[in-house]
C-alpha cells in the first residue's frame, strides 16, 4: 500500500489493480489532477482498504488474480454506505462481455485499455464532482427540515437515478470521438444505441417524476377521448427501443371487435408505458412479454378465445370493457411484498442492483383508477408477473366522469 496525502482536503481515489506500471501511472496522471491516492494490489487488500477508508472514488481493475474486480465491486456495493460511491471499472477495449459484467456488478462506468489519458481525467472529474452534487444535495436536506418525505425522497432518487443513463450517454461520446476512425460500422452503432437507450431512460425519469407530483398534489388531468388501442399498443412499444437481437420480445394479441373507445389517450399511453417497461427490466434473462389487448362486451362478444382469457377472473361482468394484460417471465415479486407493489417508491427486496424508481406502477395505478377501472398483479418468484388492467368502455361520444 502507498498513500499521497500531500492535500488532506483533496477527494481520496482508491486505486486497485495488480500490475505495478500500471499502477504507477495511474497514480501519477491523478496525482497530477491534485488527487489523494491509496494503491492496493489486488481485490482483497482493495476490499480492506475501501472499508478503512471509505475514499471519494474507486479505480478499480476488472480482471486480477485471487478476487476480481467484478467481486470486489459487487462486495463494495453491499457494505452500507457503498451504494453512493462512484467505482470506475478498467477493462480491455476489445472485451465486451467484461463491460457488462462491470455494470451488472455495480460499477458506476468504464474506462478501457489501452486507457485513453484524457478521457480518464475527464470521467475522474465527472464522478467525484457528480458525488460532490449528491453530497451537497443530501447535506441540504438535512438542513431544510421543513421539506416533507415525496420531495426529500424524490430529490434523491433522481439524483441516484440520473447518474448511470447520464453516464451511458456521456461515455458512449467520449468513446466515439476516441475512437470513431478504429471502429467499424457495427461497433460505432452499438454505442450510438445505448445513447439513444439511455436518453428514452432519462426521458420517462422525467416524465414519472412530473406525473406523480401531479398525483400527489390532485392536478392530473383527464381527458377522455375517441383512441385507436391497436395504434396505442404499437406506438407503446416502439416507444421502449427494444433493440434488435434483444433477449426480450414483446408479443401483442388482440382480442374481441372494437378498438376505437372512449378513453384518456395520454393516461393509457404513460400507464402501458410503465408497466411494459417493469416487465423488461425485471425480466434480465430475456423471454418473451405477453401484451393481450381485449374489448369484451358481454352481450355480443363471439371471440371464444377472449372469453376464455377473461371467463374465469371477470365472470361478474355486465358491461364492455377494455382489458390489457401484461405478462412477463421476470424475477416475480416476493408474496409477502405484493400488496405494497402500487405503493410510490416501493422497489422489491429482490431486484439486486437494477436500477429504478419505484414509481412506475403507482403512476399506473392512479391512470386506471382515473378512468374508474382496476388494476391488479399476480406473481410468483421465479416464474414471472402478470399485469391486468380491466378499463370500462364507450363507443359513444358521452365522456366517462370519474366522478
Amino acid at each position: 500500500m502507498n498513500s499521497n496525502d500531500s492535500q488532506n482536503n483533496s477527494p481520496l481515489i482508491l486505486l486497485v489493480d495488480d500490475d505495478r506500471t500500471t499502477r504507477m501511472m495511474l497514480c501519477r496522471a491523478m496525482n497530477n489532477e491534485g488527487y489523494r491516492v491509496v494503491e492496493a494490489s489486488d481485490g482483497i487488500e482493495g476490499l480492506e482498504l475501501y472499508k478503512q477508508l471509505k475514499p471519494d472514488m474507486v479505480l478499480l481493475d476488472a480482471k486480477m488474480p485471487g478476487m476480481d474486480g467484478f467481486t470486489c465491486c459487487t462486495q463494495i456495493k453491499a457494505i452500507a454506505g457503498g451504494l453512493g460511491i462512484p467505482v470506475l471499472m478498467i477493462t480491455s477495449l476489445e472485451d465486451e462481455d467484461s463491460v457488462e459484467r462491470a455494470f451488472e456488478a455495480g460499477a458506476t462506468d468504464y474506462i478501457t485499455k489501452p486507457i485513453h489519458w484524457a478521457v480518464l481525467r475527464r470521467r475522474v472529474q465527472r464522478l467525484l464532482q457528480e458525488k460532490q452534487a449528491e453530497r451537497e444535495i443530501l447535506k441540504a436536506l438535512v438542513q431544510e427540515r421543513e421539506l416533507n418525505e415525496l420531495r426529500s425522497r424524490i430529490v434523491t432518487m433522481v439524483s441516484h437515478e440520473y447518474r448511470t443513463p447520464l453516464t451511458a450517454i456521456l461515455s458512449s461520446a467520449e468513446l466515439l470521438e476516441c475512437y470513431w476512425h478504429k471502429w467499424d460500422e457495427q461497433k460505432r452503432l452499438k454505442h450510438l444505441e445505448r445513447i439513444q437507450v439511455a436518453s428514452t431512460h432519462l426521458t420517462q425519469l422525467v416524465a414519472d417524476v412530473l406525473s406523480i407530483n401531479e398525483v400527489e398534489s390532485g392536478q392530473i388531468e383527464f381527458n377522455p377521448a375517441p383512441v385507436n388501442l391497436k395504434n396505442l399498443c404499437q406506438e407503446a412499444i416502439a416507444e421502449l427501443r427494444i433493440p434488435p437481437g434483444s433477449l426480450h420480445q414483446i408479443n401483442v394479441t388482440h382480442y374481441g371487435d372494437d378498438f376505437e373507445v372512449i378513453l384518456d389517450e395520454k393516461l393509457l399511453h404513460q400507464m402501458l408505458i410503465n408497466i411494459l417497461s417493469n416487465s423488461l427490466k425485471y425480466s434480465p434473462k430475456g423471454g418473451g412479454i405477453e401484451l393481450d389487448l381485449i374489448y369484451y362486451n358481454p352481450g355480443q362478444t363471439t371471440d371464444k378465445q377472449a372469453l376464455s382469457l377473461i371467463e374465469a377472473d371477470f365472470k361478474n361482468i355486465d358491461s364492455p370493457v377494455t382489458i390489457f394484460r401484461v405478462k412477463d417471465q421476470g424475477f416475480g415479486i416476493l408474496p409477502h411484498e405484493q400488496g405494497q407493489i402500487f405503493n410510490a417508491f416501493h422497489r422489491g427486496s429482490n431486484v439486486g442492483t437494477i436500477q429504478g424508481t419505484g414509481l412506475g406502477l403507482a403512476i399506473a395505478k392512479k391512470c386506471v383508477e382515473l378512468h374508474r377501472g382496476e388494476i391488479a398483479i399476480a406473481s410468483e418468484v421465479g416464474v414471472g408477473t402478470t399485469v391486468t388492467v380491466t378499463l370500462p368502455s364507450r363507443t359513444d361520444p358521452l365522456p366517462l366522469n370519474p366522478g
